[in-house]
């Protein structure tokens, strides 16, 4: 029989280069064992090398993903149902693990946290530990009453929020949110018209990027939109706005007024932020359309399928 070696029972700076020589899901078992192995764990573990971790909540379960590199991953599961939880961590809560994790780990913030599914815990007690998220996003099967809550919680910590349907229940708490300081907005396959989605919305938008998918608008409230940009009445902070519409798309109606220059050449728009988002955009023809500032900005379009996809990016 192998007799356990007493690793505790070594003194702090023997202990430094053992935790150091372990490979990053030895240090994460190892401090959930007991209140001393975590913080052994997070205090004489180095910053770990990692190049970003996604959160998902579901109905019985949190996943944490760890990418370690480009090609290969850690993915880490907590099924808060005792039956199919782990004996180790039985004692454990689940913000208690998730902030174990984050600890060990020297988690500054999210890349991506993912909420999916009605969650069978108090999903607001994960919300608590967690640092800072680069992207929240909101699915479908989301409970509606909770995705306002986490709007509500997650909004100053967030960069950007990605919808796949919108949580509320009336206009008035539509137009709070909308109104709201949010770097990157993005909602998909969820009509806004329940809350009289027009022009208005478009001008006291705050976003610097906003992405609007399957959203009827107008071709006019664009131009006007448009036009309200070069006269420096809407919003300043916007550098792309995408939107995809159904409505039968018409070249003429949308650049009327704008003294708009094609151009043809190919184009890349890269985004650069030191707290929002990094993207590059690809392009080929559009029109420029210049402010009286000088600011330019292109706006291209295309059919894709059933739909008209129409981008506009400011140059800075």
């Amino acid at each position: 029989m192998t007799t356990p070696f007493p690793l505790l029972c070594l003194p702090r700076l023997a202990l430094i280069p053992v935790f150091q020589c372990m490979e990053l899901i030895e240090v994460i078992a190892f401090s959930l064992l007991s209140q001393r192995s975590y913080n052994f764990s997070k205090y004489l573990r180095k910053k770990t090398s990692f190049r970003y971790i996604d959160l998902g909540i579901e109905n019985n379960c949190v996943c944490m993903r760890i990418a370690l590199t480009n090609v290969s991953h850690l993915a880490l599961y907590f099924y808060t149902d005792v039956s199919t939880t782990v004996e180790v961590i039985f004692s454990l809560s689940t913000e208690q693990w998730v902030e174990r994790v984050l600890d060990v780990t020297k988690c500054p913030s999210l890349r991506n946290l993912k909420l999916d599914a009605v969650p069978k815990f108090n999903v607001f007690s994960v919300f608590d530990v967690i640092p800072k998220v680069t992207e929240l996003e909101i699915c479908p099967n989301f409970c509606n009453a909770l995705a306002k809550r986490a709007l509500q919680v997650l909004s100053p910590v967030t960069s950007s929020i990605n919808m796949l349907k919108a949580p509320f229940s009336n206009q008035e708490e539509f137009q709070t949110f909308w109104m709201s300081n949010v770097d990157c907005l993005s909602i998909y396959n969820d009509h806004l018209s329940r809350f009289q989605f027009n022009l208005s919305y478009l001008l006291i938008s705050n976003a610097v990027k906003l992405e609007l998918r399957e959203v009827s608008l107008k071709l006019k409230d664009l131009n006007r939109f448009f036009s309200c940009w070069l006269n420096k009445t809407s919003n300043h902070r916007l550098e792309h706005l995408s939107v995809k519409s159904f409505t039968r798309f018409n070249e003429d109606i949308l650049l009327k007024g704008l003294n708009a220059t094609r151009f043809s050449e190919n184009r890349t728009r890269e985004f650069l932020s030191t707290k929002t988002f990094y993207q590059l955009r690809y392009f080929t023809g559009g029109s420029d359309v210049r402010r009286k500032d000088g600011k330019l900005a292109a706006i291209t379009f295309g059919d894709t399928f059933w739909r008209t996809n129409i981008n506009f990016d400011v140059w800075r």
